[in-house]
């Protein structure tokens, strides 16, 4: 996704809940006489009790309810989403679906693969009409590190719901969509516990629910595809940072061109209808101060359910939920890049992009800067510690203990980006066409010739195919492209033969017609630290606006935004600041950057993230039911990234520790902290690129480039690659403005290449 969505409010979030939470009550089920500490959520929507031996052991019995004939239901044993157990429950008609599950990142949770069972007791569990519960004997669910452990007497629970289906009710391992509601309680272990425990446990049937039995081979019945009648010059498949931008600079030339998106509209002037209460013609998208509740907000739909890591699935892709964070690449973020691709190459379409993609320091149109205290209190913090002032979108190239407000795709007090900069000039296009709801499965070929597209549109499959002559353009993200190549036939062998044996009904080509290229085996990300401060002396009183009004904005602040102006049309970024590193352990030139926000009097958080020239990788692959998953995390996976940071933060640390600091870390270590302290709860900056990288090592010859220098994949005539995917490194800041830019380029090469010629 190009730019993070911040993760630290994403749904189940951290899910480390501080401050008082809701705790459970006793209460005994009438239809099995177990008795639970019981939490209730969601005005009775959901609810989850649990009982436990009087002696703590591995064992517990859970019952988890959902008051509506769809959707989900799960519970956190660790308080968390990721790293932490779950309990994931749905209804496919009066049966009742349960796994347990684990998720490594912000995304749809994976099978748990450890020792625990799931045996349901049958007088408790049901579906109708109405609702559903799930009464269960959860055996070895006591797990180091991922549950409660017994030592805390009222340890933190967190639960999630979706009143939206999920892909495949029968399937304990059906993705899930994104949940509409979340939050934490603890529950009252002494009271949970009880000397009828074994009893109630013999309810329990003999056979388990989960693990399930394992699946049997093959790809199932794959669903014919009738060919529609339209057909087009370029089908661009994905509606986001990249494909938007490709899309029109490519219908500017006068060919018909097809630009498909599986999600639905997001601003107001798309389609979108999840608007504001106190303004009925903006979206929740749409204004930049509360970006950080788009997640959490009913009915947005705007998520994945089958990516590695959290990534829009809407229009405008991560264009239309991050944090509008528009950083100009500075010309070493393209020293990575082959020749014929160096800034030299692609400054001219870096003009393009800034010409039209609007950004600034000072969003609101009378100039002023508003909620400025935390940007008063770094900056002059950062400026006395020997850093310097620059204008981030002037001075590109400055990365050298520098600062500067926070650039910003915002035009007019509304969220900007290529949604609002690029696409209404396609659709003034008559040669253009957008489609929404349209989730492409594969690239249709004969051999190395694409001829179409196969898509789903409401759960049936169709063939869109293009004219002689024609190209297909992947722009789905970098962690939705690769799933679209290896159902084409196209990465490793190892990947292919997943989607052969699988359950997502995708019609391969001849297994002689497979292309072995390296997609997904060199992933890159930026790794992300949200870390709290407190900011000391007077100014530690200074008033910052708050979550509870942004949420809830007094009619002043309302009537400011009616007029572009004032804090609701700020995204909520007060500060970026960036250095480079050399850890001298090898000697390689690495990128801090930090991102300073706060909604807290007194306190601010520092999002930390590594940037160019880090040295992890990762590898992506794809699960039996489609979804893109990290085979390997690319995150601090070498000495020399680790020492950068730590060089980094010790340097902050020793800032705070100086007379007069303007902030201190309150955390573990308080006074005698050390970087390690700091740097716990990593996660992933939603930055990924390099599943499908640029270059002319051809990825069939042992090289590790998917795509040549025409952005063409390797082993094709006629399909190309214009996202993330393609950047063989992640660059100094987030990835929109880098994206958008290498579309632009992208597009400009591919309109100058010659199909028919390049195929005979």
């Amino acid at each position: 996704m190009a730019g993070s969505t911040f993760v630290s409010v994403i749904g189940f979030l951290a899910l480390a809940g501080t401050g008082a939470m809701a705790q459970t009550a006793e209460y005994t089920d009438p239809n099995t006489g177990i008795t639970f500490q019981q939490i209730v959520k969601n005005e009775d929507s959901y609810t989850f009790g649990i009982a436990l031996p009087e002696t703590f052991g591995s064992d517990f019995i859970g019952q988890i309810t959902g008051s509506m004939p769809e959707g989900w239901v799960s519970v956190s044993f660790g308080g968390r989403m990721i790293n932490s157990l779950l309990l994931v429950v749905y209804p496919d008609g009066e049966n009742v679906t349960a796994s347990l599950r684990v998720a490594p990142e912000y995304a749809s949770p994976l099978q748990f693969e450890g020792d625990a069972i799931l045996r349901s007791i049958p007088k408790g569990t049901f579906a109708d009409s109405t609702g559903f519960s799930y009464t269960f004997l959860c055996e070895n669910c006591i797990v180091d590190d991922l549950t409660f452990d017994g030592s805390d007497p009222a340890p933190s629970f967190a639960w999630a719901m979706s009143t939206n289906p999920v892909a495949d009710p029968s399937r304990p391992s059906s993705l899930l969509n994104y949940h509409d509601f979340y939050g934490w309680f603890s529950a009252d272990i002494e009271a949970a516990s009880s000397a009828k425990f074994a009893e109630w446990a013999a309810l329990a049937s003999d056979d388990p629910d989960f693990p399930p039995a394992p699946p049997g081979g093959g790809n199932g019945t794959i669903p014919d595809a009738p060919v529609r009648s339209e057909t087009y010059d370029y089908i661009v498949a994905g509606a986001g940072a990249a494909g938007i931008v490709a899309a029109e600079r490519i219908a500017e030339s006068g060919a018909s061109v097809l630009l498909l998106e599986r999600g639905g509209p997001s601003f107001y002037s798309t389609g979108g209808d999840v608007t504001m209460p106190w303004n009925d013609t903006v979206t929740v998208f749409e204004v930049p101060a509360i970006l950080r509740y788009i997640p959490s907000t009913p009915g947005t739909n705007a998520f994945c359910a089958d990516t590695a890591a959290q990534a829009a699935c809407i229009l405008g892709g991560g264009t239309a939920v991050n944090g509008m964070i528009f950083i100009r690449p500075q010309e070493r973020d393209f020293d990575d890049f082959p020749e014929g691709w160096h800034w030299g190459d692609v400054a001219d379409a870096a003009e393009r992009l800034y010409e039209r993609n609007i950004h600034t320091l000072y969003p609101s149109a009378d100039g002023e800067y508003y909620d400025g205290v935390l940007y008063d209190i770094a900056s002059k913090s950062f400026e006395s510690n020997g850093w310097t002032s620059v204008d981030a979108i002037q001075q590109p190239n400055e990365k050298h203990k520098v600062f500067s407000r926070a650039p910003c795709g915002i035009v007019n007090g509304l969220r900007g980006g290529p949604v609002r900069t690029y696409l209404p000039l396609a659709q003034s296009l008559d040669n253009f066409k957008l489609e929404l709801h349209t989730r492409v499965i594969r690239a249709v070929r004969t051999n190395s010739t694409i001829t179409g597209v196969e898509v789903e549109v409401n759960g049936a499959r169709e063939t869109i195919n293009i004219n002689p002559g024609g190209k297909v353009i992947l722009a789905s993200g970098s962690m939705s492209t690769p799933r679209i190549l290896f159902n084409s036939g196209i990465g490793p062998t190892e990947q292919i033969e997943i989607v052969a044996s699988g359950n997502t009904l995708v019609r391969l080509p001849e297994k002689s017609a497979w292309i072995d290229l390296p997609v997904g085996k060199r992933i890159q990300d930026h790794p992300l630290w949200v870390t709290v401060w407190n900011i000391t002396g007077d100014a530690a009183q200074l008033p910052i606006v708050s979550a509870e009004t942004l949420q809830n904005p007094p009619e002043d602040m309302v009537e400011q935004f009616a007029h572009a102006t004032g804090v609701l049309v700020q995204n909520d970024i007060r500060m970026e600041l960036w250095t480079d590193i050399t850890p001298p352990s090898d000697g390689v030139t690495r990128y801090a950057q930090v991102e300073f926000y706060s909604k807290t009097t007194g306190q601010f958080n520092m999002e930390m993230f590594l940037t160019h020239g880090s040295t992890s990788r990762g590898e992506l692959g794809i699960t039996a039911e489609g979804a893109t998953y990290h085979i390997r995390d690319p995150l601090m996976n070498t000495d020399g990234d680790k020492e950068a940071m730590d060089t980094f933060v010790e340097m902050l640390l020793e800032y705070s520790r100086k007379p007069g600091a303007a902030f201190v870390w309150p955390g573990p270590g308080g006074a005698n902290a050390t970087a390690r302290d700091v740097l716990t709860n990593m996660q992933s900056g939603i930055h990924v690129v390099a599943t499908a990288p640029i270059g002319t090592d051809d990825g069939r010859e042992g090289g590790n480039a998917v795509v040549d220098l025409d952005t063409r994949v390797y082993g094709t005539d006629n399909l190309f690659i214009v996202d993330a995917s393609i950047n063989p490194s992640v660059p100094t800041g987030n990835t929109m403005a880098i994206t958008m830019l290498v579309a632009e380029k992208a597009a400009e090469k591919i309109l100058a290449f010659d199909t028919i010629k390049a195929s005979s």
